[in-house]
């Protein structure tokens, strides 16, 4: 019985031994431990956005991610991870007119989708020429310069 106790012992330092390790076997430095220091971090595998507590949160992930042969994270804009993705951004942003006169300039019907957000919302618009249009309404409307949209991809969301 003392002779399987210390069989079994052996095996679990052995096994705790080989599960603590952290040592990187390619030449990315693996954190072990990361400060508690809140310094958020978007990030994207290009399927999901996921936002870190840290850049150190970010390589240790992407460390672990890269050794199971998943694709790594890499750092993008946080309103990827901040803002919430709507589809009617008009409704969203509350009572402004899109038809003012002032802000009325022709626009194509040439769809050539954009990821537009102004921090707390993002959604998608048609073309850069109706994101010209709601930007001039809002300013109307007298939205800050930092209340406008901008644009986060030059493609769908």
């Amino acid at each position: 019985m003392m002779i399987f106790q210390a069989l079994t012992l052996c095996c679990l330092a052995l096994v705790s031994g080989i599960a603590a390790n952290t040592v990187s076997t390619n030449e990315t430095a693996c954190p072990q431990f990361c400060a508690a220091i809140y310094r958020p971090v978007c990030a994207t595998d290009g399927k999901i956005f996921k936002e870190f507590a840290s850049e150190c949160n970010l390589q240790s992930d992407n460390c672990r991610r890269e050794r199971n042969k998943i694709s790594a994270y890499t750092e993008t804009d946080a309103a990827w991870c901040s803002s919430e993705l709507v589809d009617n951004l008009h409704d969203k942003l509350g009572s402004f007119r899109l038809d003012l006169e002032e802000c009325f300039k022709p626009c194509s019907m040439i769809y050539q989708p954009i990821c537009v957000t102004n921090g707390k919302y993002r959604s998608q618009l048609s073309n850069v020429c109706l994101l010209e249009t709601f930007n001039c309404a809002l300013q109307v409307s007298g939205a800050q310069t930092t209340e406008l949209l901008r644009v986060l991809r030059e493609s769908a969301c």
